[in-house]
């Protein structure tokens, strides 16, 4: 490996050209996936790579790039079509008889109905499977999102020091990803990854593009830099994908992003052998310095509303939720936002659409109350009904509008027997949220960024799990937790211990029975909610409201106190939209010290 490294040191290193699009020119087969070809038609793709050596690359990409689980689930089928893969760019190289290195092609990450654990066990068996079969460069290609790489690429690391790692992603002409990480945003996290040999961008845009994003930019370290532009524009004729040929400009552009410091120059989608000897024939083999940054990164700061400065001082903030209706009467959740200001609520919160049933935008109905009322709102996201691009663009609108706080969650999946008509998105759920979020607020909202939290499921089996979570979430910016509500002693030992193992501020959640038919409700129809026998059997049928209003008033102020010592603040849930149970509850812990 050392020996690549040297050579790349040294010169210019050329790399071939899409093996997918010129599969397609030169074999009329209708292949849906030429990843397969490694094992049915090998000399295939020997005699491509061969091309493409002969053509002047230096360093070949496998036939891999969708040699992963969501196209091969049957891992034995997985490691014999990258181990092929492997052997066949080999064998190439020496027919050859040239100084050609070999990069192992891991293409666009999947994690599609996958949680992290998953998508990271899965990658890292390709990454195994690669390193036995004599990989010694890993390329991670047209990638969307940072999310996974710094783990991978830590971990092809762990088992094979010596490995040369390059990542690069694609971005379009406005140097944003599919999943909404900015140019600059990757640069920087690639140059701060020291598991990261080399990075950059290929595929979506053409090189007159990539050239005009590169220019704009200084670089924070001289780390080799990748770029392999598309041939041209893509356009379509009668089913088959063809892109713009125009030769001399694609050189032309080829020899600028040299000029900008690019140390890996080569082609994606459209560049056949002809791309490669063209490119080869006009470039030099100079190494252009970069223009580096001196400039440190701006510090991040954050939206001073009185939930935050609490929360960091170390007094018990207090948030309340309201549910938006389903209907157009809105007013009742106006008129309960403008009586809790009045009860020195810090934060109101708005649910979006739980149960999966449909209720008014949680953010826009929020933009409204917040500007009306005059308190700091905080609207619940939900991943289910929003994919990346809708849900980036929900986020930057509602900043637009003054909301700086947000809960993140995966949403709640719609029902079995609605599916026939209703379908659920979930494109990331709320971690990867968080992800994109986070770095949002070290671009698009660094002046004043956004505070996030998410949800705390604290009832599970395994506790060492879900504090893993916990921490994951911690990881990509969350800064608090709101729980589901708590009743039992069992739960406030469990709140107490997820807070010693992770350090998380967390906010208790507290939603008061109204009625022995609620509590019977709660407890035995609601999963994962725990209701003591002992706290239904508080509240009798033939109680009046006023009775169970303050059976309820005296079972939330017992909760919250034996809570006072394992919380950072207090998130009431308002049953039945009833906006004074809960502020007579807030005055009485105001009363007695609770909340500091």
């Amino acid at each position: 490996m050392s020996d690549f490294r040297k050579y790349l040191s040294e010169n210019i290193v050329l790399t071939d050209g899409a093996m997918g699009t010129y599969y397609d020119l030169v074999h009329s087969d209708g292949v849906e996936l030429v990843e397969r070809e490694n094992l049915l038609h090998p000399k295939r793709i020997i005699d491509i790579h061969r091309e493409y050596i002969r053509s002047g690359a230096r360093i070949l990409r496998t036939n891999t790039f969708a040699s992963n689980s969501n196209f091969f689930p049957d891992r034995n089928e997985l490691k014999e079509n990258i181990t092929a893969g492997i052997q066949i760019a080999y064998e190439a190289v020496s027919l050859e008889n040239e100084e050609v290195y070999v990069a192992a092609d891991i293409g666009t990450l999947y994690d599609i109905g996958k949680d992290y654990t998953e998508v990271v066990e899965d990658y890292k068996y390709v990454i195994d499977c690669f390193i036995e079969a004599g990989a010694e460069i890993i390329w991670f290609e047209t990638q969307n999102d940072l999310f996974y790489i710094e783990e991978l690429a830590g971990y092809i690391k762990e088992v094979k020091p010596d490995a040369y790692v390059i990542v690069s992603f694609c971005v379009d002409k406005t140097g944003y990803s599919k999943s909404g990480i900015s140019y600059s945003r990757i640069i920087n996290k690639m140059c701060e990854l020291d598991s990261v040999d080399a990075y950059g961008f290929n595929c979506s845009m053409a090189g007159s593009q990539l050239v005009s994003l590169l220019e704009k930019i200084s670089f924070p370290s001289d780390k080799p830099l990748v770029a392999l532009p598309n041939a041209g524009y893509p356009y379509e004729v009668r089913g088959q994908i063809f892109y713009g040929h125009n030769l001399n400009y694609y050189v032309e552009n080829e020899k600028s992003l040299q000029q900008l410091g690019v140390n890996i120059l080569g082609g994606c989608c459209g560049t056949s052998p002809e791309y490669v000897a063209a490119t080869e024939k006009a470039i030099d083999n100079k190494i252009y310095q970069k223009k580096i940054s001196q400039t440190q990164n701006s510090v991040v700061t954050r939206t001073e509303s009185d939930f935050w400065k609490k929360l960091q001082s170390g007094r018990k903030p207090v948030l309340v939720e309201l549910d938006p209706p389903a209907d157009m009467n809105y007013k009742k959740v106006i008129d309960g936002a403008m009586v809790l200001k009045n009860h020195n609520v810090d934060l109101l919160t708005l649910s979006d659409s739980p149960l999966a049933r449909t209720r008014m935008d949680a953010s826009l109905l929020g933009a409204k109350v917040q500007k009306e009322v005059g308190i700091d709102v905080m609207p619940h996201i939900s991943c289910r009904d929003r994919n990346i691009i809708s849900l980036r663009g929900t986020i930057m609108g509602a900043y637009a509008n003054d909301l700086k706080h947000f809960l993140f969650v995966t949403g709640d999946p719609i029902s079995k027997q609605n599916r026939a008509d209703l379908t659920q998105v979930f494109n990331c759920n709320s971690i990867r949220l968080m992800n994109l979020v986070d770095g949002m607020n070290n671009e698009e909202f660094v002046d004043d960024t956004v505070v996030f939290g998410g949800a705390l499921n604290y009832n599970g089996v395994n506790v060492d799990a879900i504090a893993r979570r916990m921490k994951l979430k911690m990881e990509q910016g969350c800064t608090f937790f709101l729980t589901q509500p708590i009743y039992s002693d069992d739960d406030i030992e469990r709140i107490r211990l997820l807070r010693e193992m992770t350090g998380a501020k967390i906010m208790a959640g507290i939603m008061p029975l109204v009625s022995r038919k609620n509590a019977m409700f709660i407890a035995k129809q609601m999963p994962g909610m725990n209701v003591p026998d002992y706290i239904v059997d508080k509240y009798n049928e033939n109680m009046s409201r006023e009775e169970s209003e303050q059976v309820a008033i005296d079972i939330s102020l017992d909760i919250a106190e034996k809570l006072k010592d394992c919380c950072d603040g207090y998130y009431f849930m308002t049953p039945f939209n009833r906006v004074n149970l809960i502020c007579n509850i807030i005055d009485e812990l105001n009363n007695i010290e609770v909340i500091k």
